[in-house]
């Protein structure tokens, strides 16, 4: 198990403990103080019952507070109900922990050892109820999505403590979602008030939330699919009014495509967690029975695929008071009727989506209303989500017949160097393809960008789409990767390339392709899960090379960790790197966006500075003189020598 998995768990066991001690102190087993240290406002516990019971074993003390107290630790029926004074514990509901003439709760605790008293405070504390499973199972999983991005953890905990984060979680995991919601209101798990999440459909109108007063910190949620009852003009109004009134904003969903693409450009922390797998329930086995639980895992065979379990499966296996060998016999059930389940689903529902209709499994899973996003269909059966996940970029249209070109074009890119002539020399290859005076494979079709982050590579890639006026397939590895599973990675893979073929000529962008890794030798662990993906990834790119109309352009940041195979001649071909742009390229790019407004800013500062020197001057004389304005042809000239002339000057070469 990882640190932040341990990190998140020990959160879990904080609350719970406490939960227990606030109990305890309502309940009158504990009485409270409140300190300032340092500034900080802290609680102080003491215990209002004799110690004396306790010798300083520590199981043996923690099971006679758990058999003496228990009802101590639960929530009181009615808090109206019980009367606690500043600082002093209620002693009307511990009749029977003084004998007649013993001294009251507070002066024992005044008396008893400082050591002592925190002792038996954190013996409370632990004697509570443990976190709940499905909580439990939700950390775990968060965890692993948190692991999967590149983002520090540093940087997601300060992104959500500001005013109004947007953050967006998926996993195509079963139960996801009502897991990760119960999870993030759990009080205390996350810092500051507890949550209190409002649905984004359920408002009066556009411009109000019905948030109530005093509920703890509203934030605006979106859950699932119900997101779509939404359109999206009225969607982005909703979130607008969300983020103009520092209401947070969340998504959750355990479909990719049930996530808004509003949300999902403006989130500040997107995290994607995969399916449940071996190393999952390894960890889960070591957080419910430590070490000793990993013995278990001996009965878990390979011919068990964790990939089909849901969270709910996990919770009913995982039962107080059961053994670790019998929730792995309970685990190993519940995945074999799953994945008969989801093989007899597959089988009724491939042969109508190539045969019948043509369309993509996207465009199928979107016209099916029946199939939920828990993976469950009405019927009862388990399915999985099969669509590829790439999402298809028409061209913005443009022509000799208009005179209006596309916003983004290759031709209007300032920094691009190197690469802006590959693409400019590819249009030129295009337009005598078509013309019928060069061969496909006589083309440089294939090219790996690489460079730092947000040096423009997704834009470059949206730039070719409207300079060749062919379509785009966007996707990336991580998107592949969402499945967890082998053949869920190799089908979408395949699935990727043949959308791309189907509606060719066309762009394949494949975003993170570093994501593939590497093969590994057969000695390391998952070599053969990795040693597959990589391989299929090259008999890919073997068949685009053959496949005519198809241009491949990866994207990557780490270029060192791609597998040397798919870099070589036939594959990924063509090298390029982006660099950070220098001074020259960023004039230039602020010329290209400002256009003619960057001429009158630049005269208008002209002018000023004149009219500033000519004051200057009159001062200094003793007089103020109010000269005419500079000529507007002067100011034209200004515009003309610093804000006019080509863009693209200053690019990197």
């Amino acid at each position: 198990m990882n640190k932040l998995a341990r990190l998140l768990l020990c959160r879990l066991d904080r609350v719970a403990r406490q939960d227990a001690q606030r109990n305890a102190h309502a309940n009158g087993l504990l009485s409270l103080k409140i300190v300032e240290v340092d500034g900080h406002l802290l609680r102080r516990y003491s215990p209002a019952f004799d110690t004396e019971r306790m010798g300083g074993d520590r199981d043996r003390d923690l099971a006679w507070i758990r058999r003496t107290f228990a009802a101590y630790l639960l929530p009181p029926p009615q808090q109206s109900d019980i009367v606690v004074t500043e600082g002093k514990a209620s002693t009307a509901l511990l009749p029977s922990l003084y004998r007649p003439g013993q001294a009251t709760a507070d002066d024992h605790a005044a008396a008893v050892d400082h050591r002592r008293r925190a002792y038996a405070v954190g013996l409370v504390g632990r004697a509570g109820r443990a976190p709940l499973v499905s909580n439990i199972v939700a950390a775990l999983v968060l965890a692993r999505a948190i692991e999967n991005t590149r983002m520090p953890l540093a940087r997601i905990v300060q992104t959500i403590a500001m005013a109004a984060p947007v953050v967006s979680l998926h996993a195509p995991v079963a139960g996801f979602e009502r897991a990760m919601r119960r999870l993030i209101e759990l009080p205390g798990f996350l810092p500051g008030a507890v949550p209190n999440g409002i649905d984004g459909d359920y408002v009066y109108d556009d411009g109000s939330f019905a948030v109530a007063e005093g509920t703890g910190r509203a934030y605006i949620q979106f859950i699932g699919e119900s997101v779509h009852r939404l359109t999206g003009a009225t969607l982005q109004r909703r979130l607008v009014n969300a983020l103009t009134r520092d209401y947070p904003v969340v998504a959750i969903s355990e479909t990719a495509q049930h996530i808004p693409s509003e949300i999902s450009i403006a989130a500040d922390v997107a995290l994607v967690g995969g399916w449940l797998d071996y190393p999952f329930v390894s960890m889960m086995l070591e957080a419910m029975y430590g070490d000793v639980g990993l013995a278990a895992l001996t009965r878990w065979t390979t011919a068990y695929d964790a990939h089909y379990l849901t969270i709910d499966d996990v919770v009913l296996a995982f039962r107080p008071g059961r053994g670790a060998p019998e929730v792995i016999d309970v685990l190993a059930s519940l995945t074999e009727r799953n994945r008969v389940a989801a093989r007899d689903g597959d089988d009724e529902d491939d042969e109508p989506a190539s045969k019948a209709t043509g369309k993509s499994s996207k465009s199928k899973q979107d016209a099916s209303p029946e199939k939920s996003s828990s993976g469950k269909d009405s019927g009862g059966g388990w399915k999985r989500d099969k669509p590829s996940g790439a999402e298809v970029i028409q061209p913005e249209p443009w022509g000799p017949g208009q005179d209006d070109r596309p916003s983004l074009m290759v031709e209007t890119l300032s920094g691009y160097g190197k690469a802006k002539t590959w693409a400019l020399d590819l249009k030129a290859d295009l337009a005598d393809h078509r013309a019928g005076a060069l061969a496909w494979s006589d083309m440089s079709t294939k090219l790996l960008l690489h460079g730092p982050p947000g040096t423009g590579k997704t834009t470059f890639a949206r730039a070719l789409c409207n300079s060749l006026q062919v379509p785009l397939v966007a996707t990336s590895v991580s998107t592949w990767l969402q499945g967890g599973h082998l053949n869920d990675v190799i089908a979408k893979m395949a699935k990727t390339f043949a959308e791309a073929r189907a509606i060719a000529p066309s762009i394949l962008f494949i975003d993170e392709i570093d994501g593939i890794g590497k093969r590994q030798p057969a000695e390391r662990e998952y070599a053969d899960y990795w040693n597959t993906v990589v391989n299929k990834a090259l008999e890919l790119l073997d068949g685009a090379v053959k496949s005519e109309g198809l241009v491949i352009v990866g994207a990557t940041n780490r270029p060192d960790q791609i597998d040397d195979a798919i870099k070589r001649s036939g594959r990924l071909e063509t090298h390029i790197e982006i660099p950070m742009p220098d001074v020259a390229t960023l004039a230039a790019i602020f010329m290209h966006h400002l256009g003619d407004d960057l001429a009158v800013l630049i005269g208008d500062a002209g002018k000023l500075n004149g009219e500033a020197h000519d004051e200057v001057e009159a001062d200094a004389a003793g007089t103020h003189v109010e000269g005419p304005p500079p000529p507007e042809n002067d100011a034209a000239g200004d515009s003309d020598e610093h804000g006019s002339g080509d863009t693209r000057k200053g690019r990197t070469t």
